[in-house]
């Protein structure tokens, strides 16, 4: 009987170290789990601080502002085709002074973000403020020019595009 007892009182201890080693095992998976989750942690916060705006407003690069500027005029007066696209990607390559498959880039940004508007109207006032605040008022009297030569590309820029661009000017300040 004795015997019997010790046998029993060996299984228990065992038993009962292997239900701690495994306690200790979860105890280490839930301790790398909330590591990863911290890790992860500005990354989440980045994002939920940009899930609820719109697309204009998470714009950080001042190039993707003036592009999707661009953009705006161009859209503001009429369908802007393929070719259209591709000699704003020039232009842009140029007066960016970057590679033309980052100004293709910059150029299909630019027409997510316009098209994603209701009126292309509506992206002249933030990004503009955008601009002002991280390169300034200077370089606003050459994004002015480019938009003038962009949407004169038509034989004449149609009365909404002349209403962007008068906006814009009037907004940096450029009278």
């Amino acid at each position: 009987m004795h015997i019997l007892l010790g046998l029993l009182s060996v299984i228990g201890a065992i038993a009962f170290f292997l239900w701690r080693i495994n306690m200790a095992g979860k105890a280490a998976s839930e301790l790398a789990d909330t590591a990863g989750e911290l890790a992860n942690l500005p990354r989440k916060m980045r994002f939920k601080s940009k899930a609820g705006k719109r697309g204009i407003d998470v714009i950080e690069d001042p190039r993707e502002a003036a592009a999707a500027l661009v953009y705006g005029a161009i859209a503001s007066g009429d369908y802007v085709t393929a070719e259209r696209k591709a000699a704003l990607a020039a232009s842009l390559a140029e007066v960016f002074e970057v590679s033309e498959e980052e100004a293709k880039e910059l150029v299909a940004r630019a027409a997510w973000h316009v098209t994603s508007l209701n009126d292309p109207i509506n992206a002249v006032n933030p990004l503009t403020d955008r601009l002002i605040a991280t390169v300034g008022r200077d370089p606003m009297a050459d994004l002015k020019r480019l938009m003038d030569a962009e949407a004169a590309r038509n034989e004449r820029p149609s009365s909404d595009q002349r209403y962007f661009i008068d906006k814009f000017a009037r907004r940096a300040g450029l009278g």
